[in-house]
């Protein structure tokens, strides 16, 4: 019985996590997070600082890979 809960909210866990996605775009609310005025200068650093493995561009807009979020560096506002 316990075991079949526990069973249950691992497999519940297993979908979120395949849910999330991998790549997060370059947004101006993301820019301002970190501290930067305009998505340009987030690009500038990623682009200067990040492997082009976990920085790339899909289309149109830039996108930072998940593993690389805790390498980018906020400015202390």
């Amino acid at each position: 019985m316990l075991l079949d809960r526990i069973d249950q909210k691992l497999d519940e866990i297993l979908q979120i996590h395949r849910s999330l996605p991998t790549w997060i775009p370059l947004s101006q609310q993301y820019a301002e997070e970190c501290g930067y005025k305009t998505i340009d200068g987030l690009r500038k650093w990623c682009y200067n600082n990040l492997p082009p493995e976990l920085f790339e561009k899909h289309g149109k807009n830039w996108f930072i890979h998940v593993s690389a979020l805790h390498l980018v560096k906020r400015k202390v506002v």
